[in-house]
């Protein structure tokens, strides 16, 4: 439409030229009269050839009709003809859309799963939940129905693939734990070690993403969770249909650490590349690690340079098979236990984490997702750790948490309200000019 609308412009403005150059002379008003009926009419032109492209896709012009001569219907329109099996499917997507929810033969089912969810949550807790990552799950509407369980159960049960999806540095880390959990999972994100249907996998990605709840539905993935319940990695606490939904094991949304974090040091290259090498080779390797790796952190704790273990190489860049790299230590990592520490008074607000902690000046594990808008009030901090976690050092007994806007942001408002003033100056001064100029 852009395009429609310079060309036209352009061959008004020429055609005016070729008309000066022969001595008659055209003013600015009447160039710019000109330039709107030629937009207009070229505007209305393009309008109803594209009614009529629409149309003729869908099958609904006027005068339009489906003729059946023997090799099958044909769909014809004046001198143009198509098969009638060719129309347009769009109306289907808008009849699935648009039926909502109840609409769904489904619903029943999807209705007592989400109610069933708002229970635990009172009766146990809020908290993230991870649900199998089921092709299946369509018949509710949507495969990323569940993604509304925030909505449904007042903000109590997070969605961690609504939380993570593609919106965060943490998006991999979660279909990595969807894969593991699930019979078969999508597997989106290129170039990850996905390992597909083993809860003795997923249950540390489970843990590492702060995710309470887990929802299988699928015998195979249901069985696999079932292995870790004498464990007591998991507990099997309710059911919903052909869904069975378990709590998982220390997974508090903020712990204390064991052992004080090590900062990698900086690698050239895609620096996004680079966190996920040192992300995904902390996750799936994590006995390679004795500390947990940070991009950055206080002067005393240990600084280590990592490497690529080419063994362990798949793929070269560009290629189907290229997976992401596996980094390790460079150096022997020194082992710095660190005192205990008790958290409480824990609340994860939508834009903020508050919580106490009995001891100052020891590092604090915080599982929400990182992003340099994090601001925090009673620690210094926030430090991005593996796989996109944060991790806070108390210096005051109450810690706040919040995302706030940056300064990057404030001058990006800033510039668009500069762009919106100068726009509107430069239409107002036009419009008097044109005014001026008809007036005389």
């Amino acid at each position: 439409a852009v395009g429609v609308i310079e060309i036209v412009r352009a061959l008004t403005r020429l055609a005016t030229f070729e008309r000066s150059r022969t001595g008659v002379a055209v003013d600015d008003a009447v160039l710019e009269r000109r330039t709107f009926r030629s937009l207009t009419a070229s505007t209305l032109a393009c309008f109803v050839v594209a009614l009529a492209v629409l149309g003729f896709r869908f099958q609904v012009l006027p005068l339009g009709k489906v003729v059946d001569e023997g090799q099958g219907a044909e769909y014809s329109w004046g001198p143009f003809e198509t098969k009638a099996s060719n129309k347009g499917f769009v109306d289907g997507w808008a009849r699935w859309n648009f039926s909502g929810y109840e609409g769904r033969a489904a619903y029943g089912e999807y209705h007592d799963l989400v109610q069933q969810m708002k229970s635990i949550g009172e009766d146990r807790g809020c908290g993230r939940a991870l649900w199998e990552n089921y092709k299946e799950n369509d018949k509710y509407g949507t495969t990323m129905a569940l993604m509304l369980l925030p909505f449904w159960t007042d903000g109590c049960i997070g969605s961690s693939e609504g939380l993570f999806f593609e919106a965060a540095g943490t998006t991999p880390y979660h279909f990595l734990a969807a894969a593991a959990m699930s019979k078969q999972s999508s597997n989106p994100v290129r170039e990850l070690r996905y390992v597909d249907n083993d809860a003795s996998v997923g249950i540390g990605y489970l843990r590492a993403l702060g995710i309470r709840y887990f929802m299988g539905v699928t015998p195979e993935s249901i069985a696999q969770a079932e292995t870790l319940v004498d464990a007591g990695d998991l507990e099997l606490i309710a059911s919903s249909g052909p869904w069975r939904i378990y709590e998982v094991s220390d997974s508090d949304v903020v712990t204390p650490l064991d052992v004080e974090p090590v900062v990698v040091k900086g690698r050239s290259g895609d620096q996004r590349e680079r966190w996920l090498e040192v992300g995904t080779s902390w996750l799936q390797q994590s006995d390679e690690w004795v500390a947990l790796p940070a991009a950055d952190g206080p002067d005393e704790w240990q600084r280590v340079s990592v490497e690529v273990d080419l063994s362990r190489r798949q793929g070269e860049p560009g290629s189907d098979s290229r997976k992401v790299d596996i980094v390790t230590p460079a150096q022997t990592i020194v082992a710095r236990p660190l005192t205990a520490v008790e958290v409480s008074d824990l609340v994860v607000g939508e834009q903020s984490v508050s919580f106490s902690v009995d001891q100052v000046g020891v590092p604090v594990l915080v599982r929400v997702s990182y992003f340099p808008n994090w601001n925090v009030d009673g620690a210094t901090g926030p430090y991005r750790v593996a796989p996109n976690m944060m991790v806070v050092v108390p210096t005051k007994n109450d810690v706040r948490l919040e995302f706030s806007s940056s300064n990057m942001d404030r001058l990006a408002y800033g510039l668009t309200l500069i762009g919106l003033v100068v726009v509107m100056t430069m239409y107002r001064r036009q419009r008097r000019d044109r005014i001026r100029t008809e007036s005389q």
